[in-house]
């Protein structure tokens, strides 16, 4: 089966019928099948049966086809004649394909007094069919009747001889309604991107496997839990023995008659009971589900209490039960101890524009002249599907007057209907987690955690459990050790604070507006209301203000200025501030009357700051203060007396061009600092003794201090030392104490040159980061080293570190820009090991060995490297640089490596012959590698087996049927464009097939590719499928900038008579023009999807700009093959195109010259890709082969 795109599908609000019925004859229809569907409606059941006044072709019509699909329960009524129908046998075909696509369709045949041993071997009047059919039909399709009618036997049904037909019928009648679910549930219309969801929820739940299983769906309000939770109950609850969907149950559990509603819904759902009285609610749940096997959800659950309080347990339910709880609070999961967890990712931009459209449109593409402002809508949803739906149901119908009213005002006010959703996380926070939350949404999002915890820590506000309850709440989350908050939570949390006072901005709690902020500061409008401020001047255009405004603003904590000017004196300025945060302070020293008694945080950057106090003036006490960075105050040429910054923890002073020295005080912080950074202090060029007596420092940042030329020996004093960087600095020796610092797990040197120290025996631990050196050191002293670099050191071989092999810890290896010739260190004995980085050495001749943990090698520019060690025994390595290597002809080991993904081999030797490529190629696409970059020197020729249409962005084919297969498994999409002068590296947005007889499509968005143009393994779902005789139509979606010179498609067929597995050969013809290429390579990417299947592609690009008239030409192709697993050994196409469907490459050739002149090809892209599903079973089937189509 072949996939749309991900996110492209409609998952339906429930099955369009729930029965369908196949069946032959007039007599079957007039009796026992009339008796049956009387019995299904009275019932509520509904049930589809073909009309015997439709019209019967050659083909099954899609009406058919679509009723067969959409259909819950398949019928088949099979009778003594049913078998001398071919229609009927291709219905059947169908049926049993659409059983095995989606196993939720359910296959129930009645023997309507015919034996089922006749239908199993096809004896009695089915062979007497057979023989008939022999004579009309090709040997491929009665093998395909054959197998349907052996497994629609196998299947337990109802047999109707010797008994009674109207038992039969209420038998039949009663074991329908068990199977169909008690209720379908209503879900939006419009489910994009919930089917590649669905799958994460599908694997979660593990259906068929013993015991009880709970699922949690965490995630921010309106990211689609409950929508997700509901397509999941619909989807699966028929696999089980009882169902039920408690929703709202947050809200329900709050009140006692709320969890009595609770326990009666489930148990009349699950027991499908409504008239029973149950003495004991808590009991009745506790002890009715014991034996039954139930598929449960609860949707909106905070607490594990509040399932306590209704006495739903895992214990209450029968093996192999399913429970499926949503929540906003992540918590809930080791609560629960749940065996698996999803949270729904946010919409990417194409599904949410697309999800936008059908709900402001009722189309899957917003009309052109209202593109634009469709794309700002979905910018400002930022992939949240609640705002992308109701913000389409708001906007459909308007004007494009009022769109622009509606976005104007988005950007000041939320909409009512997504505030109220989210605000419900907010309402059920505590006062000191909601004042967290809004200090966050309005002046820390993408701010470092610890600086923000230093500042809330400042202000009594517990960050380190605060800040952990918003993450379990997914109110904001850490990336980066940064923090960060969902636009629309950001968004939610600002209106809340706007609601305090909607009218009067100085009586707000919290301002961080421009206007708002600059129009209070400039009326004086402030009042004790405001805690926390926020001006962001450009440094460009400085804003003035008056001290003054600030004096009413007593309960102001929270202030963030940049480029801002205050003139006037700081006597009545607030005094119980906990951050400032100023950058581009004017003053050349701090304000003697500006209190730092209360102040948690200090960042001054870009000062103009000479010295922080002045000398005749008695300087304040920062008692409180943990946080200290005056960066980049070019002016600053001491720091500060750290007597009166007794507590702080971090100090830097990055880019302190004029500092020349560190107050000898800061020895009083031995117990406190942990990070002191002074890169780029060009003018200091020593430290004082006292750095050295901070025992509590862990990071020591030099590098780039130009002038600084020797560490004391009292370095490895700093016993809790992990990190020092000192990269590009004067320093000539390094002192012996070093292997003191057991704790050190990051040393780079890099680019120090000078080093002549006779006494670095013990410069490394196993944990450390870098060195670089002259001289032989002895490692064996730093047991922690993890990261160590000696880049662009000079490094000959007689100064290489002879024991770097002894680092077992070591991680990353840094030896690039050296001067040696050979390594003789035994990287085999490092297990940990993963980066070893060696370019740019111009004389290494060769490496003696590499360790099993390498992920990544990179010997780029090593010009003299001939041979690699072989890469075989390296099993984790997936990333190899091999660029300009010049002399390189052997890489032992790498057409057998298992995992290798990437390599780059541009300006190598190596890759300069075509059978050293066609090796590669061969070997890659037979793995789940990623990518592999390979220059050619002339583009490759059209393929002339490739059906082309000429000058349209659009055609169609019908499907032709080969004599070889009839199952069309994938095809290659080719498309050649020109685009104008200022548009070479844009693409049409994308490429669409549509199955106009099936009513189907698949897209691939061509939007932000580029030179690597690849497809996605989300795309591989069961909603796209071609078989022979359909109407194929493929169409280029762009707009008029660009020129279509051709469109083309090539399919490919499932084989039967093949058993051999081989790709066979790819070969690469090259046509001599006088062309010039900008940029010219082979890409191909291949990779294992998140489900787990395997998915092979190849991208082949070729990029050329030809200088006539401005124009560039390029030519994209690329492939969908779901389904291949083996490859013919000739590289001949299946597909038997007629002559006259062909595009021959020289006609082809000769009309692209008539258009671009002697201007040629600019691009040839080719792209395989190759998808494996269900290896193993196809492999176990020797008579079953997949032939891929030469590209």
């Amino acid at each position: 089966m072949l996939g749309m795109a991900q996110g492209r599908e409609r998952i339906p609000e429930r099955w369009t019928y729930d029965v369908f019925v196949s069946f032959r004859g007039a007599d079957v229809r007039k009796n026992f099948l009339s008796h049956l569907y009387d019995s299904l409606r009275r019932c509520g059941i509904s049930t589809f049966m073909d009309d015997v006044e439709l019209q019967r072709g050659e083909y099954i019509s899609p009406e058919l086809l679509n009723a067969i699909e959409t259909s819950k329960i398949l019928i088949v009524v099979l009778t003594k004649d049913y078998a001398s129908s071919a229609w009927c046998l291709d219905e059947l075909v169908h049926i049993m394909k659409s059983h095995k696509n989606n196993p939720s369709h359910m296959v129930f045949p009645i023997f309507l007094y015919v034996d089922p041993s006749d239908i199993r071997w096809q004896q009695g009047s089915y062979a007497k069919s057979f023989s008939k059919h022999k004579n009309s039909h090709p040997l491929n399709k009665l093998k395909d009747w054959r197998e349907a009618l052996t497994k629609v036997a196998n299947i337990s049904g109802w047999d109707i001889k010797n008994r009674n037909e109207a038992e039969c019928i209420a038998d039949i009648t009663r074991e329908i309604l068990k199977r169909l679910p008690c209720q379908y549930l209503h879900v939006p219309s419009y489910a994009v991107g919930l089917r590649s969801r669905l799958q994460h929820i599908s694997s979660l739940l593990s259906i068929g496997s013993d015991g009880v299983r709970v699922i949690v769906i965490y995630g921010m309000g309106g990211i689609g839990k409950t929508t997700l939770a509901k397509v999941a109950f619909n989807e699966f609850s028929h696999l089980f023995e009882g169902s039920s969907f408690l929703e709202n149950f947050r809200e329900y559990s709050k009140k006692p008659e709320g969890r009595t509603h609770l326990q009666h819904q489930l148990l009349s759902d699950i027991l499908r009971r409504n008239d029973i009285e149950f003495k004991g609610l808590d009991h009745a749940v506790k002890e009715r589900f014991r034996s039954k096997r139930v598929l449960l959800v609860v949707d909106d659950v905070d607490d594990v209490h509040q399932l306590n309080s209704a006495a739903i347990d895992r214990d209450c339910f029968g093996h192999g039960s399913r429970i499926i709880i949503t929540t906003r609070n992540m918590h809930l999961l080791k609560q629960l101890r749940a065996e698996g967890s999803y949270s729904p990712k946010e919409l990417d931009g194409d599904e949410s524009l697309e999800l936008f459209s059908w709900h402001a449109f009722r189309t899957s593409e917003p009309p052109k002249e209202f593109l634009q402002h469709s794309e700002e809508v979905v910018t400002y949803c930022a992939g949240l599907p609640l705002a992308v739906e109701v913000l389409g149901a708001f906007l459909i119908e308007r004007s494009i007057r009022e769109w622009e009213s509606t976005l104007k005002l988005l950007k000041r006010i939320p909409n009512d209907n997504i505030q109220a959703k989210l605000q419900i996380s907010f309402n059920a926070l505590t006062i000191e987690q909601k004042d967290v939350f809004l200090d966050i949404a309005c002046f820390f999002i993408g701010v470092d955690s610890y600086y923000v915890a230093c500042i809330l820590d400042g202000c009594n506000l517990y960050p380190d459990i605060v800040l952990s309850l918003l993450m379990e709440r997914c109110l904001i989350t850490i990336s980066g050790n940064n923090i960060m908050m969902h636009d629309l939570l950001r968004d939610m949390g600002r209106q809340i604070v706007r609601e305090i006072s909607p009218k009067k901005c100085g009586e707000r709690s919290r301002l961080w507006s421009h206007n708002d902020v600059v129009g209070v500061l400039k009326k004086k409008s402030g009042t004790n209301a405001i805690e926390g401020l926020s001006l962001k001047a450009d440094v460009m255009d400085f804003q003035y203000f008056e001290v003054e405004a600030f004096a009413k603003m007593q309960e102001l904590r929270l202030l963030e200025l940049r480029y801002v000017d205050l003139n006037g004196s700081y006597e009545h300025f607030p005094k119980d501030l906990r951050w400032l945060c100023w950058h581009g302070f004017s003053l050349e020293c701090f304000p003697i009357n500006l209190s730092l008694e209360s102040l948690a945080a200090l960042d001054l950057q870009y000062s103009n700051l000479k010295r922080f106090w002045k000398a005749q003036s008695p300087p304040q006490p920062a008692n409180m203060v943990k946080y200290l960075d005056l960066s980049h105050s070019v002016y600053l040429r001491e720091t500060p007396d750290f007597s009166y910054f007794p507590n702080v923890e971090k100090l830097i002073l990055i880019n302190c061009k004029s500092l020349v020295l560190v107050h000898k005080s800061i020895g009083i912080l031995d117990k406190k600092l942990v990070l002191l950074n002074l890169s780029s202090c060009i003018e200091l060029d020593v430290l004082p003794e006292e750095i050295y007596k901070l025992k509590s420092l862990e990071s020591l940042f030099l590098s780039n201090c130009s002038k600084l030329e020797r560490l004391d020996d009292a370095l490895g004093e700093l016993e809790s030392l992990t990190t020092l960087l000192a990269d590009f600095t004067a320093l000539r020796e390094i002192p012996s104490t070093i292997n003191q610092l057991k704790k050190l797990k990051r040393l780079s040197l890099n680019g120090c040159k000078g080093l002549l120290s006779d006494d670095i025996d013990n410069l490394y631990s196993e944990k450390s980061h870098s060195v670089s050196l002259l001289r032989p050191v002895s490692l064996s002293g730093l047991t922690y080293m993890r990261i160590l670099s000696l880049g662009y050191c000079n490094l000959s071989d007689e100064l290489i570190p002879e024991d770097i092999g002894s680092l077992s810890f070591l991680r990353d290896l840094d030896l690039r820009g050296n001067s040696f010739c050979n390594l003789p260190t035994d990287f085999a004995t490092l297990p940990n090991l993963g980066e070893l980085l060696l370019s740019d050495c111009s004389k290494l001749q060769s490496i003696l060995s590499l360790p099993r943990s390498l992920l990544f090698l990179d010997v780029g520019k090593c010009i003299m490297l001939k041979r690699t060690p072989d890469i075989s025994k390296c099993s984790a390595l997936f990333k190899l640089q091999l660029n300009d290597c010049i002399s390189l002809f052997e890489i032992p080991g790498i057409h057998n490596h298992e995992y290798l993904s990437f390599i780059v081999l541009d300006g190598c030797k190596l890759a300069s012959t075509d059978t050293t490529i066609n090796t590669m190629l061969e070997n890659w696409l037979k793995r789940n590698h990623e990518c592999i970059y390979i220059p050619v020197d002339r583009p490759n020729v059209i393929p002339n087996w490739v059906y082309f249409e000429e000058e349209k962005r659009s055609f169609s084919i019908t499907v032709p049927e080969t004599d070889n297969s009839d199952t069309v498994v994938g095809f290659t999409l080719w498309m050649n464009f020109v685009c104008p002068m200022g548009y070479s590296s844009i693409y049409p947005r994308a490429i669409i097939v549509r199955n106009l007889t099936r009513g189907s499509a698949w897209i691939h968005s061509l939007k932000n590719s580029k030179i690597r143009i690849q497809m996605n393994a989300n795309l591989l779902t069961n909603d796209f499928h071609i078989v022979t005789g359909d109407e194929i139509e493929v169409d280029v979606d762009c707009d008029d900038r660009f020129t279509i010179l051709a469109t083309g498609i090539a399919l490919c067929y499932k084989a039967r008579d093949s058993s051999d597995f081989s790709f066979g050969d790819i070969k690469f013809t090259y046509e001599e023009d006088d062309l010039g290429y900008a940029s010219n390579g082979i890409y191909l990417d291949c990779h294992r999807s998140k489900y787990g299947h395997d998915s092979l592609q190849a991208v082949v690009h070729w990029k050329i700009s030809y200088p006539m008239d401005g124009e560039t030409s390029n030519l994209f192709a690329c492939s969908f093959f779901p389904g291949i697993s083996r490859y013919q050994e000739n590289n001949q196409p299946v597909v038997d195109v007629e002559e006259s469907n062909h595009r021959p490459r020289r006609k082809m050739r000769m009309s692209l010259w008539k258009i671009l002149g002697a201007i040629g090809f600019l691009t040839l892209v080719v792209v395989l890709e190759v998808y494996f599903e269900l290896l193993s079973s196809i492999f176990a089937n020797s008579t079953t082969d997949y032939i891929m189509l030469p590209t």
